[in-house]
């Protein structure tokens, strides 16, 4: 990007993570609209004192001016824009953030610019408090792996194209082949998992509508289960990482 040959230049960022540097520094790992994921050093901004310690905090929305270095570029100035304050009033609502910034951390490539995913996940950071964030957690991943390019199929059979028209009450779903498969494909296909019909027609929804549309959505327990599973499973297959968060949500009582 042309921006960032440039001494100084500016973008807006969401805070994915922090890590302790040095004795007052921190490491920050951003998601920014113009230059996508990076790592950037914050000197000075664990200091009680530093004008930085507010807007450099996980999951803050900040306006950056950045120091060109030569191993790794600097904070000059920040400015907050959203500070998302109650994100940290509930253990699962935190749990949620962060699992939610975890994913776009491990699966977006660094230095790859994508406005789709951060607006994403801006926008899921201002309802996570006010939705069921178990439900916006699931509609996030299908339309985080859509936008990196992984989107399933769900309209047709994945295997051999053909109209779902005429399945039963259950249906195929294969990660390696990409969807959700018919009864031939299901039965001719290795590690095929089985969910019900008005499962996919749910991951439809959470796949077309605005995560504001969500709280209208009403999701069966089993719904629920079945659709973490396919996802999880999804992700991991087509991206390679399987979130870490899981014990988290175990620790809280029950399964994200």
């Amino acid at each position: 990007m042309a921006g960032r040959k440039l001494k100084l230049y500016k973008t807006d960022a969401v805070v994915l993570r922090t890590i302790n540097a040095r004795e007052a520094d921190l490491l920050l790992v951003l998601f920014s609209r113009e230059y996508g994921k990076m790592r950037v050093m914050a000197h000075g901004a664990r200091k009680p004192a530093s004008r930085k310690r507010g807007f450099v905090q996980p999951f803050c929305h900040t306006r950056f001016l950045l120091h060109k270095g030569r191993e790794m570029d600097s904070v000059s100035q920040c400015e907050g824009l959203e500070l998302f304050p109650d994100l940290p009033k509930s253990m699962r609502t935190l749990g949620y953030a962060s699992y939610l910034a975890e994913l776009v951390e491990n699966l977006t490539v660094e230095g790859e610019a994508n406005e789709n995913v951060f607006l994403l996940l801006l926008k899921a950071f201002r309802l996570l408090a006010q939705r069921d964030p178990e439900v916006l957690a699931r509609a996030f991943e299908i339309k985080l792996a859509s936008f990196l390019g992984y989107r399933p199929v769900l309209g047709r059979c994945a295997g051999c194209r053909r109209a779902l028209a005429g399945a039963g009450a259950q249906v195929g779903f294969s990660a390696a082949l990409g969807g959700v498969l018919c009864s031939s494909c299901t039965k001719e296909t290795e590690r095929v998992f089985l969910c019900h019909r008005g499962t996919v027609e749910t991951l439809k929804l959470l796949l077309r509508w605005e995560l504001g549309r969500l709280e209208n959505l009403k999701v069966s327990t089993q719904a629920r289960q079945e659709i973490k599973t396919v996802l999880e499973n999804y992700i991991e297959y087509h991206l390679g990482y399987r979130g870490k968060a899981a014990e988290f949500f175990s620790s809280l009582g029950g399964e994200r």
